[in-house]
Order: C-alpha cells, then sequence, then structure tokens
C-alpha cells in the first residue's frame, strides 16, 4: 500500500508525473502562508498587541538555524534520490537512517543552544523592555523544541526523495489544524499567551515527526527492526550529506540577510513605497510558489533519473520542467501586469487607494516581464543541484542575487535615491541568475552527456 504513494519519476510520462509531484508542494505552501496568518490572527485577538510583538520581534530569530537544518535536509534529499533512482536498497536504508540521526543530533544540539543563548540573542535583536518577559518564555519553549521542525523536515524531504509529495502534504494540513486548534485552546480558552502559542506549534511538530516517521517505517525499501529514527552512524553517507549539503545550508542562511538588507532600503522610501512594496510581494506570491516548487521536484527527478543511469530522460524532464514552470510564470505575469490595479485594491482600505495604487500599478509592470528568468534560475538550480553538484549553484545564486542586490543597494541606490531603483536591482538579479544558471545547466548536461 505504501509502495503507490510513492512516485518513480524514472518511467512514464514526464509532464504528468512532474505536475504530480509538484502540486502538493505548491498546495503545501499555500496552507503555510494561510496557517501563518490564522496564527497571527488568534494571537493578535487573545493576547494582544503585546503578544503578537513578543513573536513578530524574532521570527527572524528561528529562519537561522531551521533554513540551515533545511539546507543539509535538502542535501540528504539528493543522495536518497539517487540511491532510489538505482534501486539499492541497501545504500538508500543506511542514508535513509544516516539522515535522522544527523537531524536528530543536530535538533538536539539547537535545542539546548537556543534554550541557553536566547537572553543573548534576545539583546542583540533589541526586544523592548515591556515585551521581554513574554518573548523570553516564547523563545525558550520554541527553541525547545525546534528539534522536532528539523526532524520533520528531514523526514518530510525524505518521502519526497521517494517521489512521494502527497503525504507530506497531509501531514502538513494535520499539523496546521492541530497547531489552530492548540492556539485556541492554550491562547484563547486557556489564557496561557505567546508560551501557549509556542506549545501548539512544538506539539503539533511533535506529531508530524510521528507520523512522517511511521510512514517511512512502512516503505519496504528501508524496513529494519530497528526504528527509523535512531542514532545510525555511516562516516561515507554523513560525509557526502553534509559536503552535498552544507553549500545549500550556507545558503539559506545568507540570502535572508541579502533581502534584509534590501528591505532595509525599502523602509527608508517612506510609508506608501512601503505599503506598496508589501502588496507587490503578496501578490507575486502565487509566482514564488510555482518557481520555488519546480527547484525540489527538479531536484528530485534529476538526482532519481542520474541514479538510474538515464541521462537522456534528464535533459528531457528537465528542459519540460522549466518550460512549465516559465509558462506558468509568465502567464499570472500576464495578469499581474494588466490586473495589478485591482487586485492590488483588496489590500488597502478606500481612502489609502490613491495614494499606493499607482506605485502597485508601477512596481508590478516593471517587474512582470521579468519573473520568467526568476522561473528559469529556479528550475536550472534544481537540475544542477540533482546533479550532485551545491557548490557551484550556491556561489553563483550569492554572486548574481545576494552580492548584485547588496552592491546595487550600497553602490547604484545612493546615486539615485528612489525606489524604481531598488525594484531594477531586484529584476537585474533575475536576469543575471536566469542567465547564468542557464549556461551552467547547459555546461553540466554536456559533461553528463558525455
Amino acid at each position: 500500500m505504501a509502495a503507490k504513494k510513492q512516485l518513480d519519476l524514472t518511467h512514464g510520462s514526464i509532464p504528468r508525473a512532474l505536475t504530480a509531484f509538484i502540486l502538493p508542494m505548491i498546495l503545501g505552501s499555500l496552507i503555510q502562508q494561510l496557517y501563518t496568518t490564522a496564527d497571527a490572527v488568534i494571537v493578535g485577538q487573545f493576547a494582544g498587541k503585546a503578544g503578537l510583538a513578543a513573536i513578530d520581534s524574532v521570527h527572524t530569530l528561528f529562519k537561522f538555524p531551521i533554513n540551515f537544518m533545511n539546507g543539509l535536509a535538502a542535501g540528504a534529499t539528493i543522495l536518497i534520490s539517487g540511491y532510489y533512482g538505482a534501486k539499492d536498497e541497501e545504500g538508500l536504508r543506511c542514508c535513509v537512517l544516516t539522515a535522522n540521526t544527523v537531524a536528530l543530533v543536530l535538533g538536539v544540539v539547537c535545542a539546548i543552544a537556543g534554550v541557553i543563548l536566547t537572553p543573548w540573542l534576545l539583546g542583540i535583536m533589541a526586544v523592548p523592555e515591556d515585551i521581554y518577559p513574554q518573548t523570553l518564555a516564547y523563545c525558550r519553549i520554541y527553541f525547545g523544541g525546534i528539534w522536532a521542525m528539523v526532524l520533520y523536515n528531514m523526514t518530510a524531504g525524505i518521502l519526497r526523495a521517494f517521489g512521494d509529495s502527497r503525504r507530506p502534504l497531509y501531514v502538513l494540513i494535520l499539523s496546521s489544524i492541530l497547531n489552530v486548534v492548540g492556539d485556541f485552546l492554550l491562547v484563547g480558552a486557556f489564557h496561557m499567551g505567546v508560551q501557549g502559542a509556542a506549545l501548539a506549534t512544538v506539539f503539533a511538530q511533535a506529531i508530524s515527526v510521528v507520523c512522517t516517521s511511521r510512514m517511512l517505517e512502512k516503505m519496504k525499501q528501508i524496513q529494519s527492526p530497528k526504528p527509523v529514527v535512531h542514532l545510525h552512524f555511516c562516516a561515507e553517507h554523513m560525509s557526502s550529506m553534509i559536503k552535498t549539503g552544507f553549500p545549500l545550508a550556507l545558503q539559506s542562511i545568507l540570502f535572508p540577510i541579502a533581502n534584509s538588507i534590501v528591505q532595509a532600503s525599502v523602509n527608508g522610501m517612506g510609508t506608501d513605497s512601503i505599503a506598496a512594496w508589501g502588496i507587490c510581494d503578496k501578490m507575486n506570491l502565487l509566482i514564488w510558489l510555482i518557481a520555488d516548487a519546480m527547484s525540489p521536484a527538479l531536484t528530485t527527478y534529476t538526482a532519481q533519473n542520474i541514479g538510474a543511469k538515464q541521462p537522456g530522460r534528464v535533459k528531457k524532464g528537465v528542459l519540460l520542467g522549466t518550460a512549465m514552470s516559465a509558462g506558468a510564470v509568465a502567464l499570472v505575469s500576464l495578469v499581474l501586469y494588466f490586473g495589478a490595479g485591482f487586485i492590488g485594491s483588496w489590500f488597502v482600505p478606500a481612502g489609502d487607494r490613491s495614494a499606493v495604487i499607482p506605485l502597485v500599478i508601477r512596481y508590478t509592470q516593471m517587474m512582470a516581464p521579468f519573473f520568467v528568468f526568476y522561473a528559469l534560475a529556479e528550475a536550472f538550480t534544481g537540475a544542477c543541484c540533482g546533479m550532485g553538484d551545491t557548490l557551484k549553484p550556491m556561489l553563483t545564486t550569492l554572486a548574481t542575487v545576494c552580492l548584485l542586490r547588496v552592491a546595487g543597494i550600497f553602490f547604484v541606490l545612493p546615486v539615485y535615491q528612489t525606489m524604481e531603483c531598488i525594484v531594477g536591482i531586484y529584476i537585474a538579479s533575475w536576469i543575471a541568475a536566469g542567465l547564468a544558471f542557464t549556461v551552467m545547466y547547459a555546461w553540466k548536461q554536456r559533461k553528463l552527456r558525455n
């Protein structure tokens, strides 16, 4: 029964397989966005602005360890996809157990370090005194359970390496429901404030770990008398996993730093520009979901087919997947280009539209023709990583996106001092990344064929 849940990307219709794999990932990202919004509404209603501020003041703090571990999980996914494509059950079982061990050990280390260092971290974040006690309690509970989040991301990533993107979605839906119910009970009914919100999140993630671990244990390829999550050290697999995943982990940390620098410049452009930029980001959500989902999909697809020794299918699938992503992004871009004013008006009251909506239209119409380059970059990044090389894609991303944006902010923006300049910097980074990764993939594909 479990085997039917898996999607072997080495056989059958490529467009059908990629579509079946990517749609649950897009839906999962949407659910996460909706859950985050619902969580904020519940905390704001029951814990007030102080509770909401206590959470918002440190929400970026947790991204660094989680993003880093997600990068390592992505490296494990590449290796596991290769073993799955090659039908190497012994290597597959050992790699899965080692990946879970890495996640468990590093997750516990992150939890202990986070709990101990929380006061120091809040000092760095300059948390105001009036919300400091609430924020301290929230962070310590959240950090105390971060091991569950790290382990869930690893086990869910392993399921996707088997081509199974549906069951991680089901677990995500269950987790979101449990989290929202927990918020209502602990924050609303028992008046536990932000501590209740943190406990609800940790509990939901722990249940998710149990569910995904049970799913893995039932897979015939990795069945073992021992639990799928236990200490199992394989030096070869651990070394390969860290070597493959570390560049992705480093990229996951540096990317938000670069965007934070850009956002700081946006914040200096005035309230109307900040609001318009925020609305643009919300309107562009579907662009990010489509392009960002195709990247891990092509990573898994490429790794499975390289493991199965099918370079011809790799080329065909990557080109089809890239065309699917770029085509969908182009269609959404067209809607945004002509409908920015109408859609943007949903986000602001009537009294503010005359000041904000013209800016929304201006920024969107500047960006819309170039979103396709972002789609190309994400798709070819995924394919290159699936070929086992994560270092060059990481360096290319840092150069064409992070460094280019930061350089633009420090050296170009002071000359023009306009919001349009910041939008142009983003556009330039998409074009640079799209072209660079197109060339990189073509070069790697030629080497793969030879």
